[in-house]
Order: C-alpha cells, then structure tokens, then sequence
C-alpha cells in the first residue's frame, strides 16, 4: 500500500489532533472529576454537621403525682438542641433547672414561645402538649453553626431537672 505525500500529513495531522484532544479531554475531566470531589465533600461536611447537630432526639417526658420531677443530662453541639416534650394543664407549675454553660438557652413552646429564667416557676397557662428546648443563646446561634461546618463544633454538656407540679 503507497500513501501519498498528502495523505502522509493529514494522517500526521489526525494522528496530532486525536492525542491533542485525548489529553485535554484527560485534562477537562480530571478539573470536573476535581470538582465533583469538592463539591461532594463539602455537601459530606454539611451533611456531617447537621448529624452532629442532632445532639438528642426529643425526649416525651411523662410526669405523675408520684414522680413529678425528672433529670435528663445532655449536650448541645453545632446548631442542634435538646427537645423534651410533655403533657401539661392548666395552673400547673414548672421548673426548671439547668445546670451547664451560660451559653444555654431553655425555650418554652406551647401556646407561646417563651425564654424560660433557671430556677424559676412557670404557670402553664393552657392545657396542651408542651415542647421545651435546650439551645445555644441566639447571640451564639452563628458561631455553633459555623463551628459545625467546619468541624470543630465542642459538645456543650448540661444536667436539666423537670418538675412539673
């Protein structure tokens, strides 16, 4: 088989043009493929941090008359909270003790949302279902979200006591 000298240089020039592209097609890929990591990695870290944030699942807190106090211990990290939900009526009286950083905040939500004193009574002003959260103070809110993003949230612990009376 002859090739012409035409024919030599546009199989050189196919031959140029076909590893050209093959390493810059290599090249492209290898940037996306870089990418999509970065980009799977910090949806991981995001993902990361909300697990991290789930510090305590909600607690259903059930009082009697025989045992109306109850003490649960815990922590917060990153942007999560605490939850503990219980029944309550009408002019029953709550307290609560919180013992852990001053960086806590209780917050009452029932018919109202209410930020609850340490150590201090609340009437409960209507019959229903109450959900009381042990949470960063929102001044801190910010700097807990960002800390779990970057990974270098630190666990908050506290000791709560519930008596509901």
């Amino acid at each position: 088989m002859h090739f012409s000298l035409a024919s030599k240089v546009l199989i050189g020039i196919i031959i140029i043009f076909t590893a050209a592209s093959v390493v810059i097609v290599g090249k492209l890929e290898t940037h996306y493929v870089s990418e999509t990591v970065k980009i799977k990695q910090a949806s991981e870290k995001h993902n990361e941090a909300i697990i991290n944030s789930l510090t305590n699942m909600t607690q259903n807190v059930s009082f009697s008359p025989e045992e109306p106090t109850m003490i649960y211990t815990g922590y917060i990290m990153g942007a999560g909270y605490s939850a503990y939900q219980f029944r309550a009526t009408q002019d029953q009286v709550l307290r609560v003790n919180l013992k852990g950083d001053d960086i806590l905040d209780m917050v009452l939500f029932g018919l109202d949302t209410k930020i609850l004193e340490r150590d201090a009574d609340f009437m409960i002003p209507v019959d229903g279902l109450y959900e009381l959260r042990v949470m960063f103070k929102e001044s801190e809110e910010d700097q807990q979200e960002k800390a779990a993003l970057d990974n270098t949230a630190q666990a908050v612990p506290y000791t709560i006591t519930l008596t509901l009376k």
